[in-house]
């Protein structure tokens, strides 16, 4: 295991034998037995004084400066539309350790890990996928889900929220052959994405990039593209999307004097993984409606 400069010092305090204890030889059952000991033992030592600067200085618990009032609205819209074929769910805020590496492409660090083996929802998509990977191993042919949900993350940049409510869709088939599966998966995910375009938000946009050249003639032929900017992508010039998309992806823009990013999507191989099931396609698509609320005043105004 590789840690900081920071860690391995703590590390040689510890000792050698602590750290292979930890790390490796308790098994979880055992783990979380130790580290509830620490939690109740450190909780134990917060005075009222502690709690209170820990609220004012740390920014994983400072309140969003949105107000509840001006989300639910828009919320509100962005499940009317939703196709029939998707099944709402109410996700637990927390997930299983894991995900945010396995599935999103994060570094341990930049999602919050609990003291009972499991992490804090980074994105409301990992917790779709997992559920829809459970759905699909117990028969279900295709699998469609909804949500949304407050999620918390670690990142550096400290003038950005450390949670933000997120509406998703996650969508899960198998391979149908001759990229089919993966066409009809984007014509049930864009169709919804144009409408709410233009209605929640007014001035807002999708661009399109699609890597494989078979998909893309797919898509035009079918009028998939339609109502869609298309942007001309390589394997060589990815862009930093918000997961690690494959085949094709799409993100959210609101046009103004520089334009918002405020969501995004595109196919993974998260359910592959999950399914034990090279077959599998998995698309995933979701905004920020923290990011969306502000588009809407300014298109009320």
């Amino acid at each position: 295991m590789s840690g900081t400069a920071a860690s391995t010092k703590v590390w040689r305090r510890i000792g050698v034998h602590a750290r292979e204890a930890l790390l490796r030889s308790l098994n979880p059952v055992e783990l979380r037995t130790i580290l509830a000991d620490v939690a109740r033992s450190r909780a134990a030592d917060q005075t009222p004084a502690d709690l209170i600067k820990r609220w004012r200085e740390d920014r994983l618990l400072m309140p969003s400066l949105l107000d509840p009032r001006e989300a639910m609205p828009i919320t509100t819209k962005l499940w009317e539309p939703v196709p029939q074929e998707f099944v709402g769910v109410t996700l637990s805020q927390l997930t299983a350790l894991g995900s945010g590496v396995h599935l999103g492409g994060r570094g341990q660090n930049r999602v919050i890990t609990t003291m009972r083996g499991t992490e804090v929802l980074a994105d409301p998509a990992h917790g779709l996928a997992l559920e829809a990977s459970r759905r699909r191993r117990n028969g279900h042919s295709r699998v469609h889900l909804a949500t949304h949900a407050r999620c918390t993350h670690a990142w550096d940049q400290s003038e950005e929220s450390s949670h933000e409510l997120r509406f998703s869709l996650v969508s899960s088939a198998p391979d149908g052959g001759g990229l089919s599966t993966e066409a009809d998966l984007l014509d049930l995910h864009l169709d919804y994405w144009r409408e709410i375009m233009g209605t929640v938000i007014p001035r807002g946009r999708i661009e399109l990039t699609v890597w494989d050249a078979t998909l893309a003639g797919l898509l035009e032929s079918r009028g998939t593209r339609d109502g869609v900017i298309v942007v001309e992508g390589s394997d060589d010039e990815r862009r930093p999307w918000r997961n690690p998309y494959t085949t094709a992806a799409f993100r959210f823009l609101v046009d103004g004097e520089e334009p918002t990013e405020v969501g995004d999507g595109g196919f993974v191989t998260w359910t592959q993984a999950l399914t034990r099931n090279r077959k599998d396609r998995c698309l995933v698509s979701g905004v920020s409606v923290d990011a969306i609320v502000p588009h809407t005043w300014e298109a009320s105004e």
